[in-house]
């Protein structure tokens, strides 16, 4: 597998996620003290797997298909967002909804707006934008009849109180 590489986007977010637990420290959110990991959403994680004419929640492991589809995004992912909380003032927490499809390749990053802080909600998601991270494409096998899959998994990533 190569390394990913990165192209960024100005995007419209969106998402919903799960809740991390966190807590804001004083050189920024703890989120970004450690490298990220796909049990960053904590508790039972899932990935909606969505083909042509299937929806469906799977559980999976670091080894699987979905999570190295997944994974190339991580490190982009907290950079941005890291960097986005040196320069705007964070909101309590933001959405991150992850797509990746594995059969082209390539794995997107947004911030949601959804529930966010509506004074340093917009501000920050502006700043998170979208990403877009590549790596060498891999057969799912998670579709019937050989259909591209892709995977979507939202997370909540707690930021702090939002109130320095």
């Amino acid at each position: 597998m190569r390394a990913p590489s990165v192209q960024t986007t100005p995007s419209h977010p969106f998402g919903i996620g799960n809740a991390a637990s966190t807590a804001r420290g004083p050189e920024g959110p703890s989120a970004c003290g450690a490298p990220w990991t796909l049990d960053l959403a904590g508790g039972d994680a899932r990935v909606v797997v969505i083909c042509a004419n299937d929806v469906r929640r799977e559980t999976f492991d670091e080894s699987s298909v979905i999570a190295r589809s997944l994974s190339p995004a991580l490190i982009p992912a907290r950079e941005r967002v890291c960097a986005c909380a040196g320069r705007v003032r964070p909101p309590p927490f933001v959405d991150l909804v992850f797509t990746a499809n594995p059969e082209d390749g390539k794995v997107t990053v947004r911030a949601g707006d959804e529930d966010l802080d509506p004074e340093l909600g917009p501000a920050f998601v502006a700043c998170v934008g979208s990403l877009v991270a590549t790596f060498a494409p891999l057969p799912s096998g998670a579709c019937p009849e050989a259909g591209r899959a892709s995977f979507v998994f939202p997370v909540r990533l707690e930021l702090g109180d939002g109130d320095e």
